[in-house]
């Protein structure tokens, strides 16, 4: 059994550089210094999406800060955007080359990436820099310990507890290593002095219940994990551990009732289901045990043990079909599994395919004479994977067990959909409480020539770009259309900005061929309004989605045509979007510098599965618009999609710092594993 990250306390280890943080130059700009003294508050107040904005301003009123490029490097790293994290530690690096802690938390920021040569690289500078820093030998030590170099971590902890003796972590994770060098008694030692230094963490507690489990020491180990739940109870991980050892114990009753309660604070934690479905098997409780697995599967779709354990408990169930398939699925994720090759044989000759079952086991016995090969080591089989993380990702389940995290306002641990972000619209800003503007005004965009109509236009009208959907009320809606059918088409003035008007608000209203029609009727008066042919295009994309939509479900519920007598329904088409398009590029022609077109028709090319062009078009909008946060989003999930992971956390990087919180969630999912 794998030990826990032993660096998880690490949050209030970067936090401390609040405290320890140098005294700031007085000779920056106000605004620079405002902003920084605002983003440390946020930071302290662990509001890590707000420091960042804060950041992002003083940097922006004073490039060359590295004290603004290093805090926001911190949080960064607890919004769990390791990348970002260490560009801005570099950033300050390049600024400031002798700043100790900037070196010390771009190693950190490198061993959460697991590239582990360069974070050693990065400890060794700051112990070049300052050989008396305990902060740093527990860092490369950590880091040692994850490269299983058991006794240079034991020698870095020990470095620090010279340093420090009240260094409660390097107790711990000195202990953790001596546990790893099968020195249980002085692994032991050292975690009742790490308890000792700090009697509530709750962590020291578990791993010296870990290390209890591992020598057999139940009823020691039980008392541990009950103690850490007096001071921690809303930490999955402990009721996880507390459940393995009620089944050492054979009480399983009391290790389902564990399993339920990771799951009531972790629904989507795939090895808690697996674990559970065992317990529920071997308890002769098949459905239970089913529905578990299936939890799994749904969790984790490639999961090889997912999926054969569910073909075995589908073979007990009689159910061959579906045995069959698990198993070919585990044979097709993982071609040399001997036992899923042997059992789909079984399952054959249950169907009367004999010369299927015969096929397989011959398949087997290949495998098995490889593996006994006296000329051939048994990593033959492995060899395909050996250079990449594949196997590793095909075996693990989705427990990342961050409860914890959640309730401490961790957005990366959030449970969002990922989507790309809607299309732009250009609506009328009607005016908001107080309560809503400062929310709103977030996502709010202009160009040039609409600032220049909102600063100028007597009728009180406010454009503004937006991918959200604009809260109106429908007497503010009545009273503008009012406004605008007396003070302008009455008297014949600007009818083809009265008709954009009407299609504006319509589109706001989700009447769409209402919209469509005074559009239209606006381009007709004069065909030059941009802006007409962009929220035209759009809206006829909404229109198209939402009519198909409908569709679908229609047919999804009509009878089904294999009933006699009904006739087989056309199979749907997507939409083209051809017309949108073309009111698309027709913008395009008319303005060509509005970034706004070239993101909203990367979207519809993106529904069109046209992948390279809309990062093409993603790409213009970034180029036009550099601030655009939806664009970098949605170019990163389309990488994302391509296999371009490198490129997509860049991406994903930049549309968390620009303010987009899903980003966090993306990345914790794609860029840290």
């Amino acid at each position: 059994m794998m030990m826990q990250h032993t660096t998880s306390r690490r949050g209030r280890l970067i936090l401390s550089v609040l405290v320890l943080f140098f005294s700031l130059h007085v000779s920056g700009q106000i605004n620079y210094e405002h902003f920084l003294r605002a983003g440390q508050l946020d930071l302290q107040k662990e509001d890590y999406l707000s420091a960042v904005k804060k950041f992002n301003i003083a940097i922006s009123s004073r490039p060359d800060g590295f004290e603004a490029y290093f805090l926001r490097g911190i949080a960064k790293f607890s919004l769990g955007d390791f990348h970002g994290a260490r560009n801005d530690f570099s950033k300050t690096i390049g600024m400031h080359p002798l700043y100790v802690r900037a070196y010390l938390y771009r190693g950190i920021s490198n061993e959460r990436l697991y590239d582990y040569p360069h974070a050693i690289s990065d400890f060794d500078k700051a112990l070049e820099l300052d050989p008396f820093n305990p902060e740093v030998f527990i860092s490369r030590g950590d880091t040692k310990l994850q490269i299983q170099d058991f006794y240079g971590a034991v020698a870095d902890y020990s470095s620090a507890i010279e340093l420090d003796p009240n260094a409660e972590r390097a107790w711990l994770n000195r202990g953790i290593s001596h546990h790893f060098l099968d020195d249980n008694e002085a692994a032991l030692k050292d975690i009742d002095q790490a308890i000792y230094l700090d009697y509530f963490n709750a962590e020291a507690w578990v791993k010296r219940g870990m290390i209890k489990y591992e020598t057999d020491s139940m009823k020691s180990a039980l008392a541990d994990f009950n103690h850490a739940l007096t001071l921690s109870d809303d930490n999955p991980f402990i009721y996880f551990q507390r459940g393995l050892t009620f089944l050492k114990l054979s009480d399983t009753l009391a290790a389902l009732k564990d399993y339920d309660k990771v799951i009531e604070m972790e629904p989507d934690n795939a090895l808690t289901y697996y674990n559970r479905a065992l317990v529920k098997s071997m308890q002769k409780d098949y459905e239970g045990a089913l529905a578990d697995y299936n939890a799994v599967v749904q969790i984790n779709p490639r999961n090889i043990y997912g999926r054969f354990n569910r073909g075995m408990l589908y073979y007990e169930m009689k159910n061959w079909d579906a045995a069959e398939a698990d198993l070919s699925t585990a044979i097709e994720i993982f071609p040399d599994f001997v036992g899923a090759w042997i059992n789909r044989a079984a399952v054959r000759q249950q169907k009367g395919d004999n010369k299927g079952a015969y096929r397989d086991q011959q398949q087997a016995r290949k495998i098995i004479a490889v593996l006994n090969s006296d000329s051939k080591s048994p990593e033959v089989l492995y060899r395909r994977y050996q250079d990449s993380v594949y196997f590793s990702k095909v075996i693990e389940f989705e427990a990342d067990f961050v409860s914890g995290n959640i309730k401490k306002g961790r957005v990366q641990f959030q449970r969002v959909s990922i989507e790309p972000k809607p299309n732009f619209f250009l609506i009328h800003a009607f005016p908001l409480p107080d309560s809503l503007e400062e929310e709103y005004a977030k996502y709010e965009y202009l160009d040039q020539n609409i600032s220049q109509f909102n600063a100028g236009n007597a009728l009180g009208i406010k454009f503004v770009f937006t991918t959200h959907e604009w809260p109106v009320r429908q007497e503010q809606v009545l009273k503008k259309i009012r406004e605008i059918d007396s003070t302008v088409l009455m008297i014949g003035h600007d009818t083809a900005g009265a008709y954009f008007m009407k299609g504006v608000i319509n589109t706001m209203l989700h009447n769409y061929a209402e919209a469509i029609r005074a559009y239209d009727k606006a381009i007709e008066k004069d065909p030059e309004i941009s802006y007409a042919y962009l929220n035209r295009g759009t809206t006829s994309y909404e229109l198209a989605e939402m009519v198909y939509s409908e569709q679908q479900y229609a047919s999804s519920i009509t009878i089904s045509s294999s009933i006699p007598g009904k006739q087989q329904l056309p199979k749907l088409r997507p939409p083209d979007h051809k017309n949108t398009l073309y009111d698309y590029d027709r913008v395009i022609r008319m303005n060509p510098g509005l970034a706004f077109v070239y993101y909203n028709r990367a979207n519809v090319k993106l529904s069109l599965q046209q992948f390279q062009r809309a990062i093409d078009d993603y790409s213009k909008a970034i180029k036009l618009e550099p601030e655009m946060a939806e664009a970098y989003y949605n170019r990163a999930l389309t990488l994302l999609f391509l296999k371009e992971n490198k490129l997509a956390c860049k991406d994903l990087s930049k549309a968390g710092e620009l303010g987009i919180a899903e980003a966090y969630n993306v990345i914790k999912r794609f860029c840290n594993k």
